[in-house]
């Protein structure tokens, strides 16, 4: 494992090659890592883009020149990003990244702060990767008293949602015990989405909503007038996807749920004409009203797509095993699965929507510890030549997440 120097040129990006390898002991495999960073490095969510034009992938990892890095998963060579940037949006057809900056405070965080307090001092920024420098777009307004989820893809509108909920006293659970996941689900809350224009500063609602919220707001990669949302509730009583329009108009449900189907994990597809999405069917599980963990669920968990008409187009026989996150490889050719409790591994099968037998292949094992309702972290992602799964491990359970690659082979 070598480290280049440092450059003492102001801008310029640091390079690191990771060179260490080793077989895995359940699968046989290569295994790579590709970072060592004594503060551990990750993907982001499952779902977030992070691909350059010229092949590398954006990650995340504090170093002395910042907390971004790009990886080129042939070689393995890292680039440093000599920024601090977080990311509320990675545009792949150019490398056009943006995120909201708050100035700096004299309160430590935000939990401490009063509601007229939350939003103040907020600005838009973006930078384009992999060699641009930070630009400051504009301030946020302070009477916008909205947090900001998301940004259109054409970098115009900003989607805002306000939610009102106490999860101190309504904590997100972290065992199968089934009386804090329904007391979890019981909290009262209440949720409003608007639409922010940059341009002018007009803001318009979109949506209400009351003893739930939307999660999960997704912009399209290719229509700057669409949004993905899912509501958050247990997934069998109700409707999960939907999409609704920038002016608040064609809001309809994306697979229509019967009572007792689940429905989680919606992403977009590699053609964003179509979400995907993983399907249990659990109609006929005498559990399903009070035990809500997908992952531990009798029912079998299926690979479904939709189009944008809310229409099933596609959907998987039953799989191996339950995948916290399935997800798809640019092309569509491929597709990912993060394997959970008892089955701790990344798995990749070929894709063809015309087949709906996927044969999931294990390629590297899952070292980290699950956590019911919350995973292990692997967040794991196709190269953009779909040649490497990159993926998140701990193989010191003492040590933070670490990146690493396997090939698929397949």
């Amino acid at each position: 494992m070598s480290i280049m120097a440092p450059s003492d040129t102001a801008g310029e990006a640091v390079t690191v090659n990771q060179g260490r390898t080793f077989i895995d002991e359940q699968t046989g495999r290569t295994v790579r890592q590709l970072t060592n960073f004594p503060q551990g490095a990750h993907l982001g969510y499952f779902r977030t883009f992070r691909h350059l034009p010229d092949g590398r992938i954006l990650a995340w990892a504090k170093h002395g020149h910042g907390n971004a890095i790009l990886i080129e998963p042939d070689s393995g060579d890292l680039t440093l990003i000599p920024h601090t940037i977080s990311s509320l949006k990675f545009r792949e057809a150019d490398g056009r990244n943006w995120w909201v900056r708050t100035k700096p405070r004299d309160t430590p965080s935000t939990e401490q702060l009063e509601d007229h307090q939350r939003w103040v001092g907020r600005e838009l920024w973006c930078i384009d990767l992999p060699s641009g420098a930070p630009q400051h777009l504009f301030d946020i307004p302070d009477d916008l008293a909205y947090d900001i989820d998301d940004i259109t893809i054409d970098g115009q509108h900003l989607i805002l949602r306000e939610t009102t909920q106490d999860l101190k006293a309504y904590p997100i659970p972290t065992t199968k015990d089934v009386t804090a996941i329904n007391h979890f689900f019981s909290r009262p809350r209440r949720s409003s989405l608007a639409v922010y224009r940059i341009a002018d500063g007009k803001t318009w609602p979109i949506l209400d909503t009351q003893d739930m919220t939307p999660i999960h707001l997704d912009t399209s990669p290719k229509d700057p007038t669409l949004l993905r949302y899912a509501l958050d509730m247990p997934e069998t009583r109700g409707q999960r996807m939907w999409t609704i329009r920038f002016d608040g108009s064609d809001r309809h449900p994306i697979r229509l749920q019967a009572p007792g189907e689940m429905i989680t994990h919606e992403f977009w597809w590699s053609d964003p004409q179509y979400i995907g999405f993983t399907y249990q069917d659990r109609r006929l599980d005498p559990t399903v009203q009070t035990h809500h963990w997908a992952e531990y669920a009798f029912a079998h968990t299926r690979l479904g797509l939709a189009n944008l008409a809310g229409e099933e187009i596609f959907l998987s026989d039953p799989l191996n095993s339950y995948h916290s996150h399935l997800y798809r490889s640019n092309d569509g050719r491929f597709v990912s699965g993060e394997g959970t409790d008892g089955h701790s591994f990344v798995y990749a099968a070929p894709f063809e929507i015309t087949r709906t037998k996927i044969d999931m292949v294990p390629l590297a094992t899952i070292h980290t510890e699950y956590v019911p309702f919350r995973g292990q972290g692997v967040d794991c992602n196709f190269s953009a030549d779909s040649r490497w799964l990159i993926y998140a491990d701990k193989l010191d359970p003492e040590k933070p997440h670490q990146l690493f690659a396997v090939g698929v082979d397949l």
